[in-house]
């Protein structure tokens, strides 16, 4: 399996692309390594690439007033950016740090707008990216208005069972919006729940 397999893998999700296709794709990709605990994007910087993860976990997050918000995770197998300062080329309100060592495939602004101008099915997959981005975002939104604390994170339990195995509790506290003394709380009166 090479480096780029995974990647084909995932856009096949998507759409079927044609092997001139997928080369002219791939040569524009870099591959790029980073440790635990460095950062792929910091605030106030412009988020030049959108970077597929082939091995690693990463965490987004916002500081405000002094405290880290956590905004997201992203696992192998999927891409992590910063969507809207990547789109309007502004800086980032985000930050976005590795959690784990990691093996990226990366793609810059420049190189993805030229696939878009050369090949329909790169624009094509570029506005089912974004159409996936947007309900991603709408249906986290909703949920944090919505949804009771323990509503959400059973949801995120049934839907995204990687976050509970890989991910330090305080920061699934800080995505579900409870301080981890709640989570904590949560945790424990399922389990007796369980127990009944």
């Amino acid at each position: 399996m090479d480096e780029f397999s995974q990647l084909r893998k995932y856009i096949s999700q998507f759409l079927e692309v044609n092997e001139e296709e997928w080369r002219m794709h791939q040569a524009v990709l870099t591959r790029r390594f980073l440790k635990k605990g460095e950062y792929l994007l910091r605030a106030s910087e412009v988020c030049n690439h959108v970077t597929f993860i082939n091995k690693g976990l990463f965490r987004s997050y916002m500081e405000i007033e002094g405290e880290e918000v956590t905004t997201n995770f992203a696992f192998e197998g999927n891409y992590v950016t910063e969507y809207t300062s990547f789109v309007t080329r502004q800086p980032s309100s985000e930050f976005i740090v590795a959690m784990e060592d990691a093996e990226l495939l990366q793609l810059r602004y420049e190189d993805l707008q030229a696939a878009y101008a050369k090949a329909q099915v790169w624009e094509r997959f570029g506005r089912l990216i974004a159409e996936y981005i947007l309900t991603f975002v709408s249906t986290r939104n909703k949920s944090l208005l919505f949804k009771t604390p323990e509503e959400r994170y059973l949801a995120l339990m049934k839907e995204r069972p990687k976050v509970m195995e890989r991910v330090p509790q305080q920061y699934i506290a800080s995505y579900l919006g409870i301080q981890p003394e709640s989570l904590s709380r949560i945790r424990k009166r399922l389990m007796e729940a369980k127990k009944v």
